[in-house]
């Protein structure tokens, strides 16, 4: 099976980019242009939600995962983390030959794991509708058309500001009135 191309591993997190399978097969189509894709892991896997995988995955063998309850917090899937630090550590002491990582990930900070894979030798590949604050530290940018992502769904916007809750006014006097009214029914009842 050896084609001559680099190989490429799939780090996918849908939950964060919402492709299509029909999306994900043509992106891998082109992927597979210059790469051998040797695996693929899905994060956020629900197989409710991703019906459309479903066959997809078990046809190829591809591993899969639960939402992450760390995902909540940071929106990065750490086990997508654990599994590039897995590589890149495999990588050096068995040989795999693993040439590149393609990631599609949450908002998370996920700088480290890109300067960690780099200095084992390995090309880190960012997969994305548009470019995001990490794009200039990996080794690429590799566009996912519009097309490619469910139907209504947009790209993830960067964070809004929430306009400040306003402030309540302090209790005004027939507020008062009425409490003193009750204090008096209830003294009464007291005795």
């Amino acid at each position: 099976m050896n084609s001559g191309k680099p190989k490429m591993v799939i780090l996918a997190d849908i939950g964060s980019l919402r492709v299509t399978c029909v999306g994900f097969k043509a992106l891998l189509a082109d992927l597979s242009q210059n790469f051998e894709v040797v695996a693929c892991k899905f994060y956020s896997y629900v197989a409710k939600r991703n019906r459309d995988y479903n066959e997809f995955i078990a046809a190829y063998g591809y591993e899969t995962y639960l939402p992450s309850a760390s995902r909540r917090r940071n929106k990065l899937d750490s086990r997508q983390v654990i599994t590039a630090t897995e590589i890149a550590n495999s990588n050096t002491m068995t040989g795999i030959g693993i040439n590149a990582v393609a990631f599609i990930t949450g908002e998370g900070d996920i700088l480290p794991v890109i300067n960690l894979l780099k200095s084992k030798g390995i090309d880190v590949y960012e997969l994305n509708v548009a470019k995001t604050k990490y794009s200039d530290v990996y080794s690429d940018f590799i566009q996912v058309p519009l097309t490619a992502l469910r139907q209504g769904y947009t790209a993830p916007a960067t964070k809004v500001k929430k306009a400040p809750k306003p402030v309540v006014a302090p209790a005004g006097p027939h507020d008062n009135q009425r409490l003193q009214d009750v204090k008096n029914i209830l003294s009464k009842y007291r005795k």
